[in-house]
């Protein structure tokens, strides 16, 4: 317990001594971000509130309880956001739980070698943003997909992860997020939610889970895609299914309708006649005054009606 004071103790002094001898009594200009990907890398973007001159500007962190593990970069003006810097270093041995460093910014400052200590006690455990998951491999049958991926084994058990999948053919802003349950890393999605014959590609990122006290961790990017379809017909046989329906449907519907238009409003009296060939008329009877005045008796003679009224009676 008395050696832990003490080493803290020495620390603060040569933290103090630092601060006032190195940075020259100036306040830091901008900001400072270091990630790490809790391996061996390290990605640094420095932020300047305003011209601090044309340095070069160099990073260094020093081990504060191993000696020898030391690195430096230099950081580099970006292309694509303007007053930004970024470098990347690389760590001589695998980061571990208990690491610290001194982290310091030096470079030519408003004409001047300056030396700014950045971070008295850089932490790798609370700054960590993971390289994103690898090897992304997926399959689907009709009644579910399982999706797979990769991660480093020494963080595995406190892993969290965000899916997203979508339609091959729309945008990421379209997709659709699913939580794994567990820190594993897979997740089964059920069937049901992707349609037959479409392709979809889904995508996964990682952070250490917000659970995890003594970690900080901000997302990954997102991994490599993996591309699967669910089994079943194409959407262009679905499409086709739909458009023949359409026809079996409307073409007899049409039909008929028509038929009824033409029997009721457009059938000419002779065609009426033949369609109903079937039904009984006296013509049979009296043949010699059907075919003289075609079957219409109002044109006989009122005599030859009466003569025909008593025929009727006498049979």
């Amino acid at each position: 317990m008395g050696r832990n004071v003490q080493q803290t103790g020495l620390h603060l002094c040569i933290t103090a001594v630092l601060l006032l001898g190195e940075g020259r009594g100036r306040d830091f200009p901008g900001s400072l971000s270091c990630l790490n990907n809790y391996v061996t890398t390290v990605n640094c973007t420095w932020s300047p509130e305003e011209p601090v001159g044309d340095g070069p500007f160099h990073l260094h962190f020093t081990n504060l309880w191993t000696k020898g593990q030391n690195a430096s970069c230099q950081l580099t003006a970006g292309d694509s956001v303007q007053d930004q810097y970024h470098c990347t270093m690389h760590l001589a041995r695998q980061i571990l739980e208990t690491d610290g460093y001194r982290v310091s910014l030096q470079g030519n400052f408003y004409g001047s070698n300056h030396t700014y200590i950045t971070f008295p006690e850089y932490s790798p455990r609370q700054h960590i943003k993971l390289d994103p998951p690898s090897n992304i491999q997926s399959n689907i049958t009709a009644s579910k997909c399982q999706i797979w991926w990769t991660v480093p084994s020494y963080l595995d058990e406190i892993l969290q992860y965000q899916l997203q999948y979508k339609e091959y053919s729309t945008s990421w802003e379209a997709a659709l997020n699913k939580t794994p349950p567990s820190s594993l890393p897979q997740i089964e999605i059920e069937g049901t939610e992707f349609r037959s014959g479409i392709s979809y590609m889904a995508r996964v990122r990682c952070k250490v889970s917000e659970i995890e006290d003594s970690y900080h961790s901000q997302w990954s990017d997102w991994s490599q895609t993996t591309v699967f379809q669910r089994e079943g017909s194409s959407e262009l046989s679905e499409k086709l299914f739909d458009t023949r329906t359409l026809q079996f449907l409307i073409i007899p519907l049409s039909f008929g309708t028509l038929l009824y238009l033409f029997w009721n409003c457009k059938l000419s009296s002779r065609a009426k006649v033949l369609s109903c060939l079937n039904i009984p008329t006296p013509a049979t009877f009296f043949q010699p005054l059907y075919n003289l005045h075609n079957g219409n008796f109002k044109l006989l003679p009122e005599s030859l009606n009466c003569s025909k009224s008593n025929f009727s009676r006498k049979v």
